[in-house]
């Protein structure tokens, strides 16, 4: 192998660490969160409020069910 070619193996090598680095951090959020989730609903919580407190309600489309749960709580 010429320089040129390990040049951008390195690089590609590099690219491929960072995404497998990126997709092992993303994994293990989302564990925690269901963890966490999991945790607060079998000590009583409820699932629909606890799904609120710790997702994001527009990634899910519960923006409505959501509000309107804040509001009751008033």
């Amino acid at each position: 192998m010429d320089s040129n070619q390990k040049f951008w193996l390195a690089c590609w090598g590099m690219v491929l660490a960072f995404l497998i680095t990126l997709m092992v951090c993303v994994t293990l959020g989302a564990h925690d969160r269901r963890d966490k989730w999991d945790r607060a609903v079998t000590n009583g919580a409820d699932p629909m409020v606890t799904t609120c407190a710790l997702y994001t309600p527009e990634t899910h489309g519960e923006t409505a069910t959501c509000t309107i749960l804040a509001q009751g709580r008033k």
